[in-house]
């Protein structure tokens, strides 16, 4: 019996830390919930969507679901536009996308402050579509067309695994194209973990709403539509093996410069 008890004893702090692993936010997931308009940073959620929790109440998780609604903004985000305020930015600003880890609402604080813990930890690309509501931006469910407005990829003089743009960045900056034409839009980052196999790599993924002003005159596209727009075998998402890096390209179509 004391031996009993003895290995008892021994294994109840290993099954304490194993349980804390698995309860823990996962840092290497992430979300976007900060928009920054010219550099300066907005509260969370407060122009961006909020997402819902997981399964396990993970906030911002991987999106592996490829062919439904929550490919368009995250989990439940097609619907809580009316939760969130519209940015009116003028057409050539410079916004941003800031990248805090997952975590779970039991053990982080909302709004918790950027840490160096937080950012893009993952391989792999950042993307920026724009998509113009119809109608009001609060209830648009983001299943019209977007067409992409940055490409942030692999460093060209690039040599390994980490020498992606975006690896280790707080966040994804880009530039409202300047004649974008006036109008509300959903703002959709995207962030992908390139895999090599089939239906392995992982979107993490937020949508902002602003309002863009200026003159436009331009005509965005071309276009793609989410969810759906993607094929799981574009070598930009089930990546070739043995394919160098330099040689990689986005899935989507072609950046509109404005």
């Amino acid at each position: 019996m004391k031996s009993s008890l003895s290995c008892l004893a021994a294994t109840v702090p290993t099954l304490t830390v194993l349980l804390l692993q698995v309860v823990q936010p996962v840092h290497g997931h992430y979300g976007f919930p900060v928009l920054l308009i010219n550099d300066t940073a907005t509260n969370w959620f407060e122009y961006v969507r909020p997402v819902a929790p997981d399964e396990l109440d993970g906030m911002m998780f991987p999106i592996n679901d490829w062919a439904g609604e929550t490919q368009v903004c995250g989990i439940n985000a097609t619907h809580t536009g009316h939760l969130t305020k519209t940015a009116k930015v003028k057409a050539g600003s410079q916004l941003g996308m800031r990248a805090f880890r997952s975590y779970q609402r039991e053990y982080e604080d909302f709004n918790h402050p950027f840490t160096a813990s937080d950012g893009i930890w993952h391989m792999g690309p950042g993307q920026i579509y724009m998509s113009k509501a119809p109608g009001d931006i609060e209830s648009y469910t983001g299943d019209g067309d977007w067409f992409k407005i940055a490409y942030i990829g692999y460093k060209p003089d690039g040599v390994g695994t980490f020498d992606w743009l975006t690896y280790g960045k707080g966040e994804m900056n880009f530039t409202v194209p300047k004649t974008t034409p006036p109008g509300k839009y959903l703002v959709r980052a995207e962030h992908l973990y390139v895999n090599t196999q089939y239906n392995e790599t992982q979107q993490f993924i937020g949508c902002a709403q602003i309002e863009v002003t200026g003159p436009g005159g331009g005509t965005p596209g071309p276009f793609i539509t989410f969810p759906g727009g993607y094929d799981l075998r574009d070598p930009g998402i089930m990546r070739p093996q043995g394919q160098p890096y330099t040689e990689y390209k986005p899935p989507g179509p072609p950046v509109w410069q404005g």
